[in-house]
């Protein structure tokens, strides 16, 4: 037994990534899961990777199709029967790498809207049963790069930015209510998104990107999992990200001067 056995874990972006991660090593502990994102037969492909991890008759797995953006939608879906949420994964995430004044404007409001609203959305729905039941874990995935601003991520940082300082005020409302909440900073993890990101990437970017390492997102989940058990607010997977946060400043004025140089 451990603290996450017969649990009900509900993880946005589940169906791929680092959220499918998390889903299956949770699975792994006895937990119940839910994961949550647009297409069904993605969900559907990650449910048999996921139950593939099963270690009691009793887990149920279940999948919902929605989209994090559209609130109304999301909270319909959400108010079916179910098994209270013992611990919220906000996960769903995009990224849209590119330099800004070539960026279309539409791609500004979109990263925005899936990675800080959506985590919005899908907190405002369940915190109140949280609430009510005076227990429960927010955990939000945001990013490294909402400690340091990098070259070519205008839309993206920001949203990730908006996401850590979601999860800080968050954590002031509702710890004294019983809720933990954590913000996870993963560095470039291996995922299909990943992928999408470097075919947009400037040049600048991918000579910055050359200096850091790529974590699994296994790993990622790992690394998650355990700042949970020892409640943690700031999970920073991997040795790299962890030297990055403690040093932004000084990592940052040297990303500076050589996206400045460059450029020239």
């Amino acid at each position: 037994m451990n603290e996450f056995s017969q649990k009900h874990i509900l993880i946005s972006g589940g169906s791929s990534g680092i959220g499918l991660a998390l889903a299956k090593q949770f699975f792994s502990l006895g937990s119940h899961v839910t994961i949550l994102a647009r297409r069904v037969d993605t969900l559907e492909n990650a449910k048999r990777e996921i139950d593939l991890a099963r270690v009691s008759s009793l887990q149920e797995i279940q999948v919902i199709s929605a989209d994090v953006c559209d609130f109304d939608a999301l909270e319909k879906e959400l108010s079916q029967p179910r098994k209270p949420v013992n611990y919220l994964i906000n996960s769903a995430g995009i990224a849209y790498p590119g330099e800004f004044e070539t960026l279309d404007q539409d791609v500004f409001s979109r990263v925005m809207d899936v990675n800080y609203m959506g985590t919005v959305n899908l907190t405002k729905i369940i915190i109140p049963e949280m609430i009510a039941n005076q227990e429960g874990y927010v955990v939000n995935i945001s990013s490294l790069a909402a400690v340091i601003g990098i070259y070519g991520y205008t839309a993206y940082a920001p949203s990730k930015y908006a996401v850590r300082g979601f999860s800080r005020c968050l954590r002031a409302e509702m710890v004294p209510k019983g809720i933990q909440v954590s913000v996870v900073l993963p560095p470039d993890t291996d995922t299909p998104q990943l992928a999408f990101e470097h075919s947009l990437l400037p040049e600048i970017t991918k000579k910055i990107n050359q200096k850091g390492g790529v974590m699994t997102a296994e790993s990622v989940a790992k690394a998650t999992i355990k700042g949970m058990q020892r409640k943690k607010f700031t999970i920073i997977p991997g040795f790299e990200g962890k030297i990055l946060y403690l040093f932004a400043p000084i990592i940052g004025r040297y990303f500076y001067r050589f996206a400045l140089k460059h450029q020239k």
